[in-house]
């Protein structure tokens, strides 16, 4: 596809692309017009599993959750995949991006809730390398993002009155969080992998298990203010990285009332997700793990934001993220045949262990 020089050159490929797709699998293909489009690829009957991709490059960096600008590798593994399912009937959500847009998700899952309804959502991610033990993650990080118009409203004020009252809130780890942070912690393979996720913050010596409870469980916010303002956009933003039981919809309510009047909008309510080891498709996930490497490395959530609990609100099923390790080899736009096919091959293999559960 053309890189995004050109405006809506990209979605017009996509387009293309994905009619195509739809076609050529016997879907249905639905467009949900807006400035970036969604699309949704579906077989005439409720499907037996749903897949997640997205079709342009994420705003905000990925790694080491996903390779840098291979989501549309992803996206074309995952079509793949479908079609080397054969006769399974699988659907397709397709986004412009995961990590923004989750007002205009939301309302397109809800709108077409009864044609989705499903037993797992799977999303295939391209990974940088194949782990020893693939990672498995049973929830994902929560991301609310507010505008404040006004001037009068100081940002920090509200960012650091949320975090505390999300602080005071949280519901933290549970019991099996609790074990599964006690074995991550004395993991130095994870722990690398935990900074790298956290920006290269280092974890010190023994701290292992505090830092992965911390960096799953405790909410965090920033501010961030544009360099040039401008009267018809926001003065500033508020970011937080909420926490399991804070909803975004309260805490646009709570902004505002603390804001005294102050024009405050919200951009992005993704609320934190748990999914449960028995769902189906970690218990997919799991056994196929154990297939293409030496088992899974379970975590009680990712340690970053993920659309899932967008999912499980509106159509009452968790979003399970899966990673697709490439050869370092590969040049993530240009993959060659047999590239892919290893690829469609996993995604095909994750199809099969959800349908077997």
């Amino acid at each position: 596809m053309p890189r995004e020089t050109v405006p809506q050159l990209t979605a017009e490929e996509t387009r293309k692309s994905l009619r195509w797709a739809a076609e050529s699998l016997q879907l249905e293909c639905i467009e949900i017009s807006e400035l970036v489009p969604t699309f949704l690829l579906l077989p005439a009957a409720a499907p037996d599993a749903l897949l997640f991709a997205t079709w342009h490059a994420e705003a905000v960096p990925v790694e080491p959750a996903a390779v840098e600008g291979a989501e549309r590798l992803a996206l074309s593994a995952t079509l793949a995949g479908m079609a080397r399912a054969g006769g399974a009937k699988v659907g397709l959500v397709v986004t412009p991006g995961a990590t923004q847009g989750s007002l205009v998700l939301g309302q397109a899952l809800r709108e077409h809730r009864t044609r989705l309804r499903t037993k797992a959502v799977l999303w295939p991610r391209i990974i940088a390398q194949a782990p020893r033990r693939r990672r498995v993650f049973l929830g994902a990080r929560g991301r609310v993002v507010l505008g404040i118009w006004d001037a009068s409203a100081n940002p920090y004020r509200l960012r650091d009155r949320l975090v505390e009252e999300l602080k005071k809130e949280a519901y933290g780890p549970r019991p099996l969080d609790f074990e599964l942070l006690h074995k991550l912690g004395d993991n130095r393979g994870a722990l690398d992998f935990l900074e790298e996720a956290m920006d290269g913050e280092q974890v010190p010596p023994g701290q292992g298990e505090e830092a992965l409870r911390r960096a799953l469980f405790e909410p965090r916010g920033q501010v961030v203010a544009p360099q040039v303002r401008h009267p018809d956009r926001p003065q500033a933003w508020v970011i937080l990285d909420v926490t399991e039981n804070a909803d975004p919809d309260e805490i646009l309510v709570r902004a505002r009332g603390y804001a005294e009047g102050a024009r405050i909008e919200m951009a992005d309510g993704f609320p934190w997700d748990r999914i449960g080891i028995h769902h189906p498709a970690i218990q997919a996930q799991i056994k196929l793990s154990k297939e293409v490497s030496e088992g899974p490395e379970i975590w009680p959530s990712a340690p970053w934001l993920s659309p899932s609990g967008v999912f499980s609100r509106a159509l009452g099923v968790p979003l399970a993220e899966w990673g697709l390790p490439i050869h370092p080899g590969i040049a993530v736009r240009f993959p060659k045949p047999e590239d892919l096919e290893g690829l469609a091959t996993e995604v095909d293999g994750l199809l099969r262990a959800v349908a077997e559960e």
